[in-house]
């Protein structure tokens, strides 16, 4: 049986909560089997933090801070839109503070480069329908599934949101503390929704409102968790949140599409297209997409969207970041 050990709200910085004494804080479980999580966690949409997730990742321990300045320091980076050095862009995050962030966001995006380092899929976050080759990659509109985030001291996710798409989100933290801000279901009147891209807030710094341009934002409940290394936070689809760096660190951001969040990730595919001006492409992709929801639930009775490689092709060779420090 999984140990369902629940954050302890007076270590510090373990949880926090504000907006409502009544939220319960974010629980903190290990040795949960993956039939637990879909009970207790997935189809109820509760977050969770899954504090033992990351032991079988080879990255899970080296990569630091000073492992990516050392090995892969003249590695050009974006960061915020500008083009960094990544040993330039560690360098500034390690001397920041809360109220001198660095640079952020800092990403590495081509998933080949480090795929293996961060085998295998977590079995949490699996069936996955990304790669399924019956699933149009036009419909993710370009957006990478797979980041690694490096940030440091005060960085900040700028605005609330949910993952695009409506998909489930995980947060799997390899190095230093994340702050997540997580804002209870039901509050869309309350967030000042971007009426263009309306998985957002028009209100930035959450953490710091102006209550006079977004007084309703008084009336938000909202809970805080912090991500340590080792451990992935379960964030369910539609669920608002923030980020903050509380210090120098590593994350992996993926995103997870199955059955249960598949008809409104259906919903958001089809607004998208309707947003865009596309009203004949919004009913045939969405026609198409709700066909294929059935028959991919068949197909994952036997095992199908289960990869644990990520489904990411690579060759002999390719996929690591650690194989400088390994002699290969």
């Amino acid at each position: 049986m999984a140990n369902l050990d629940v954050v302890d709200a007076s270590k510090p910085n373990a949880a926090t909560r504000s907006g409502a004494d009544d939220l319960p804080p974010v629980d903190r479980v290990e040795g949960l089997s993956v039939d637990e999580f879909v009970a207790r966690y997935r189809l109820p949409r509760r977050p969770v933090v899954l504090v033992d997730a990351l032991k079988r990742w080879p990255a899970n321990g080296p990569y630091t801070p000073e492992f990516f300045a050392r090995e892969h320091g003249r590695r050009e980076i974006s960061c915020g839109g500008k083009s960094y050095l990544l040993a330039e862009a560690l360098a500034l995050q390690e001397q920041a503070t809360d109220g001198r962030p660095g640079p952020y966001p800092c990403m590495l995006k081509e998933a080949r480069d480090f795929i293996r380092d961060i085998m295998p899929r977590l079995p949490w976050a699996l069936p996955n329908r990304h790669t399924h080759p019956l699933v149009p990659e036009l419909v993710f509109n370009a957006i990478s599934h797979i980041d690694i985030f490096f940030g440091g001291t005060g960085n900040q996710f700028p605005f609330p949101h949910y993952d695009y798409l409506r998909m489930h989100g995980w947060v799997a933290q390899l190095h230093g503390d994340k702050e997540m801000t997580l804002y209870e279901p039901g509050q869309e009147h309350l967030m000042y929704v971007d009426p263009q891209r309306p998985w957002r807030s028009v209100m930035e710094y959450a953490d710091q409102p102006d209550y006079e341009r977004y007084p309703l934002f008084r009336q938000v409940r909202s809970r805080k968790v912090v991500v340590r290394a080792g451990e992935a936070l379960f964030i369910p689809c539609g669920t608002w949140h923030t980020a903050r760096c509380l210090n120098p660190g590593i994350s992996v951001l993926f995103d997870q599409l199955e059955a249960s969040n598949w008809r409104e990730f259906v919903g958001e595919v089809v607004a998208m297209r309707k947003r865009a001006r596309q009203p004949v492409k919004a009913v045939a992709i969405g026609a198409y997409l709700r066909l294929l929801g059935p028959l991919l639930g068949i197909a994952e009775r036997f095992g199908a969207n289960r990869r644990a490689d990520w489904g990411v092709p690579t060759a002999a060779g390719e996929g690591t970041m650690l194989r400088k420090t390994q002699g290969a």
